[in-house]
Order: structure tokens, then sequence, then C-alpha cells
């Protein structure tokens, strides 16, 4: 009886030891994700004297800092790529959840604390964190530059398995999964709190929306702002060439046909060369894919039948190439068109913020064409402001600028002439196209 008893408070003892095991190593884990001291345990090298400085303000402020519940996992913090004290993105997690963002930009001598439950973003951490099997995808576009910002997107894939039995994708079936996050930093920032990684102005911060000192080196350093241009400037170096007028000028030939011609144009030392592109027969549409490198524009042909403006499909492709980072130049990249009526255009990107905004209604998280929000614009936008493919030219390049202007797209549209020499960019003046001549 005796044994019995002793061996029962035995195993009493053990599980108890081993309960007090595990709830020890749980506490453990979160307490070292969120303690000073700084492992990186992510896919990437990052910017550590950065994320310590960070770390450290936090740890003296979290109370006011902190706005969400949850442990940040400082160890899987990211600084998407950059290395000059910028930006940080840090998971916040609960459990073995990922259920928060937060994200740290830099502006001058402060730094910004907000948070965010992006879909986009808890799927990027949630996978960086918790993981059996996962690379990283390097792509061509990872960089992106524009006028007013500079923008990074950093890419990974996790391993899905078929079999939770055998999830070893060596072995095992299942998919490789890629997700990415991604952060715009504006050059000039004229907002009165952050610009978070979309472009868009958001409050973070201190109470008063002032933000926190920031202890590191170089913070009171100021970045030039670059030079603004002007959309008749922006034509000048692509759009005006007169390869690329040769180029517009062979297009209005292929008007008269039953599918779209395009061409993809690069520059280089004062020349502009091309690649050809063509859609399918009766399909409104043409495959601008190109694997080379960033690219300084793209011109194509609307045939009989088609619009005598740009469409949705033609915004939505240049959304696309804004997001992968496929633009070498916001100052100088043009988007051509030529029509059966008789029309001929150049769109640019005249506000990079308001574009970057505009231009996510258009696209799936990845960054590829959402076709369904595509369509659905072409049906509430387009109909709106009465643009359609029967419709008169003169009605339809109205409809167009108003669009633009009235949706703050941060596009511009410019019309040239019938030999393609003289260009104008179309504004609106009482209720009415105002062209303005290009000099």
């Amino acid at each position: 009886m005796k044994k019995n008893l002793l061996l029962r408070l035995c195993l009493m003892m053990t599980v108890v030891l081993s309960l007090y095991s595990c709830i020890h190593d749980e506490v453990y884990s979160s307490a070292d994700q969120s303690s000073t001291e700084y492992i990186n345990k992510s896919l990437w090298e990052q910017d550590e004297k950065y994320i310590k400085n960070v770390m450290a303000v936090y740890a003296e402020n979290e109370d006011e800092i902190k706005k969400v519940s949850g442990t940040p996992y400082w160890n899987y913090a990211t600084t998407v790529e950059s290395f000059d004290e910028s930006f940080v993105a840090v998971p916040i997690v609960s459990g073995r959840k990922v259920v928060s963002v937060m994200k740290v930009p830099r502006h001058g001598s402060k730094i910004y604390f907000y948070y965010t439950a992006d879909k986009n973003d808890l799927e990027f951490f949630q996978g960086l964190v918790f993981a059996n099997y996962k690379k990283i995808i390097p792509l061509e576009f990872s960089d992106m530059q524009t006028e007013g910002m500079a923008c990074k997107r950093q890419w990974f894939s996790v391993w899905l398995p078929d079999d939770e039995s055998n999830p070893d994708p060596a072995s095992g079936p299942g998919q490789w999964h890629s997700t990415s996050v991604i952060v715009c930093k504006q050059f000039v920032d004229e907002c009165t709190g952050v610009v978070n990684e979309f472009g868009i102005c958001d409050q973070g911060g201190a109470g008063d929306g002032g933000g926190w000192d920031y202890p590191g080196a170089g913070g009171d350093e100021e970045t030039p702002e670059p030079p603004k241009k002007e959309p008749c400037e922006k034509i000048q170096e692509i759009g005006k060439n007169n390869d690329t007028k040769t180029l517009f000028e062979n297009l209005k030939t292929k008007t008269n046909s039953t599918k779209e011609f395009g061409e993809i144009l690069i520059e280089s030392n004062g020349q502009i060369n091309n690649i050809p592109k063509q859609g399918e027969v009766g399909q409104g549409g043409i495959d601008i894919s190109y694997s080379g490198g960033q690219i300084d524009g793209f011109i194509h042909s609307h045939y009989t039948g088609l619009l005598s403006i740009f469409s949705p499909a033609d915004i939505a492709s240049l959304s696309a190439m804004y997001a992968s980072g496929s633009i070498k130049d916001l100052n100088t990249f043009i988007m051509g068109i030529v029509t059966a009526s008789n029309t001929q255009y150049m769109m640019v990107i005249d506000d990079p913020t308001a574009f970057a905004s505009f231009a996510q209604q258009f696209l799936l998280p990845n960054g590829e064409i959402d076709r369904d929000k595509t369509d659905l614009f072409a049906l509430l936008q387009y109909g709106k402001y009465d643009i359609k493919n029967n419709g008169l030219a003169s009605n339809n390049e109205l409809g167009f600028v108003k669009l633009l202007s009235e949706n703050s797209s941060g596009l511009k549209i410019l019309k040239g002439s019938n030999n393609s020499n003289n260009w104008s960019e179309l504004a609106l003046k009482n209720g009415q196209v105002d062209p303005k001549p290009c000099n």
C-alpha cells in the first residue's frame, strides 16, 4: 500500500515538474522575445542599430506606446532591406498568433509608433515566426524608386503541406505560398503624422503626434527634396524622343486591326530601344510582362470598337508596374496610346503618394492585377463619367480628365497632335477640358 502511494506521489510530482517545465519554457520564450538582448531570427540581415535604438525607446515608454495586447517579437523584426536607420516592422504575438504589426518609421530626429492589422502583414509575420519550412524569394524588382519616395518589398515563401503527418517539402506533398511586406519612405514628409507603407499619411507616435526622440546618430539629417517636374517636363525625355514619335506613328497604322499592339520603351544614351508586344485577336488587352529589368515607358494601340481613351485595364497595368518596381524613373516614365478614333494620349504619374493609394484598388495583396476589382471600377467609375466604347471621343476625354481629377488619382494626361509633334496637358476649367500646350 505504501509502495503504491509512494509511486503515485512520485508520478504526481513528475507531472507537476513536467507542467512547471512547460510553463517555465513558455514564460521564458515570451520574455526572451521582448528582452533587451536582440538576436536576429529572421531570414535577412537587419539594421540592428536601428532595431536596438527603437527597442530602447519602446522599453522606456511602453505604457504610452503600447496600444494592443500581445508581446513584441523583436527577434523577428524586419527593416525591409534598409540599413539607414529609417524603418522597422515588429510582429506582436499573442499565444502562437501574430495579432498586429507595430511599424516604426523615422522622420528626421523623431520616430513614430503605429499599429496595423493588414491581412498581408499578419500573414507575412505569421509565416516568418511560426512556419516550419520557409525560404527567401529573390526578386528582380525588390527596390522601387519614385519621384517622391523610395519603396522596398521583402518576399519569402512558407511550405503548406497537404498532409500534416508528412510536412517536409522534400518528401511530402504540398505547395510553397509566397507573401511579402512593403514599405515606402517619403523623401519630404509634409503630413503631420507619418507616411505608411502605402504612401498614405497616418497619425502616430506620442499623444500629441510629435513622435519620440530618436537616440541614434544622424537623427537631425534632412534629405534634400528632389526637384518637382511638371507633366510637360516628364514627357520630354522619353515621350517626345524622335524614336518614340516614330513608334507612335507606326502604331497608328495598326488601329484598323482586330488586336492591340504595343511597344515597351527602354532608354539608353538618348536612344529608345523598343520591345514589340501584341494582344490576342478580338481581346481588348495586351500582355506587357517583361523580365529584362526596369522600363522607361509603354505605348500601345486601341483598335476599332475599343475606347478612344485609356481603359481601366490600362490603369490597372500601370498600377501593377508601379507596385512591382518595374518603372525606372517616375520623372520620365510615360504610358501612351493611339486609337482608331484618331486620338493620341500620354499618361504620367504626377503625384506618387496619391497614386500609391489610388492604385491599390486595382491590385491583389501580392501586387498583381485584381481582375474583378478592375471590372468593378470600369462598371462604376467609367459609367459614372459616361466613358463608353462607342462614345464620342470628346465626351470620353472630358469624362476621363474628370475621373482622374475627382478621384485623387495622382495621374495626369496629355494629348498629342496627329503628327505626334505637339502635346498639351489636359486640365479642367469651368467643367470643361482646358488644354495647356507644352513648349
